[in-house]
């Protein structure tokens, strides 16, 4: 027996060794595959993380974007706004313009023109007896009146001489300007 048992013994060594070998083989292939998946989910997570940064980069330009052109609408809105208080402020300053002042600027723009002496003159009613007195060639309206500047009325042509319309005339022309003085700097 003692062939049979070494036999016996060395099925079971060799099936021992075998046995051992391929836990062994298993345990190394299951570490690979542990690695291997530890190594793909940290190359996951790096490709998130970095997609997470450009997103995060980008909103964070769009926020920056989006505020710096509301600062500069509100800034424009303010400048606008200012603007047009000046020719507020221009209007009602001509609306309130001296006897001789409105004298002056009514004969030099009558005195530009090329009348017939059928027009009629339309002026502020506090300048009408003034303007009167002065007897010039087109006769002054007694039931017509203008806030401020003087129309010319010729049978159903009117021109418009008023101060808020002249100021709106030139508005376009003097902003630019006016702006460039405002905001030096």
């Amino acid at each position: 027996m003692s062939n049979l048992d070494n036999l016996t013994q060395k099925i079971l060594d060799d099936s021992r060794n075998e046995a051992a070998s391929i836990i062994e083989e298993s345990e190394r292939l299951t570490q690979e595959l542990i690695n291997s998946k530890i190594k793909e989910a940290n190359d996951k997570k790096s490709r998130i993380l970095e997609k997470a940064a450009l997103e995060a980069a980008m909103i964070k330009d769009r926020v920056i974007s989006n505020a710096e052109l509301s600062a500069r609408d509100e800034i424009l809105k303010a400048k606008q706004n200012i603007i047009g208080k000046v020719f507020s402020s221009a209007k009602d300053k001509l609306k309130n313009i001296s006897e001789e002042d409105y004298i002056k600027f009514l004969k030099n723009r009558l005195s530009s023109m090329k009348l017939k002496g059928s027009e009629v003159l339309i002026v502020p009613e506090k300048m009408r007896e003034k303007v009167k007195k002065l007897g010039l060639n087109p006769s002054v309206s007694g039931s017509e009146t203008v806030e401020s500047g003087f129309l010319l009325k010729d049978g159903n042509i009117v021109m418009n001489f008023s101060f808020d319309s002249l100021v709106d005339f030139l508005r376009e022309e003097l902003e630019g300007e006016i702006a460039r003085e405002l905001f030096k700097g």
